[in-house]
């Protein structure tokens, strides 16, 4: 933490597209390709009320701990490696040059195993001074389980707010519904449409990670 901003994203969905699954959904369908049938069909069961958005915080959070504990870190890394293949050598020097002006931050639902390894496939991983998420913490190996730290929606806004202190201006981006709490404590709400499917909402919105980049430096230009 060494500027006077910081730029927060979400992850899923915002640092990348998510196109059909997101992460987690990607490391349960991972973890399941290895399992029995009645293994695979809950793994099913599971994603389609997610992607149907039936489940939010605890009611995913639990089941999922479930389903992945048996996820081990090359499963990890496959899905992440997967992942950042949506992304571009552009999208990545943009993220770079947009850490040489503000300090870099991650606020998610999500799991910090798969975000630390997507950054380290895009070459960003030192770019980000705080991962907050939840973390898969392995007992022994082959079986871990779950620490939750940022838990809903809601909890985003307030890790947002911890950061106040120690910085002049924040900024989020984020994707959706989820990330509105968030997006609302901040000094620039920005969303990403990958897809571009032109939906309103009640920020500025934007297509790509290079146009994000571009309207945050010329925000903090100004600022």
């Amino acid at each position: 933490m060494s500027k006077q901003a910081c730029i927060i994203f979400d992850f899923d969905g915002t640092l990348y597209p998510i196109a059909p699954y997101d992460s987690e959904q990607r490391l349960i369908r991972k973890v399941a390709d290895a399992k029995g049938t009645l293994f695979r069909q809950r793994a099913k069961r599971l994603i389609a009320q997610d992607q149907a958005g039936k489940l939010i915080d605890d009611a995913f959070h639990t089941r999922y701990a479930h389903l992945v504990r048996t996820a081990t870190p090359s499963m990890i890394d496959e899905v992440a490696r997967d992942i950042s293949l949506f992304l571009s050598e552009e999208d990545s020097k943009a993220l770079a040059a947009l850490s040489c002006r503000a300090d870099l931050a991650i606020l998610t639902c999500g799991t910090e195993n798969l975000v630390e390894s997507f950054l380290q496939h895009i070459g960003l991983r030192e770019h980000f001074f705080l991962i907050r998420g939840k973390r898969l913490v392995w007992d022994e190996p082959g079986r871990n389980h779950m620490v939750v730290d940022i838990d809903s929606p809601q909890a985003k806004a307030e890790a947002l707010e911890l950061l106040r202190s120690q910085y002049r201006t924040i900024v989020a981006v984020g994707d959706g519904p989820t990330d509105m709490p968030m997006l609302h404590a901040s000094d620039l709400p920005l969303i990403i449409d990958w897809n571009r499917n032109k939906r309103e909402y009640p920020f500025e919105t934007y297509g790509s990670i290079p146009d994000i980049c571009m309207r945050i430096l010329a925000y903090l230009e100004s600022a």
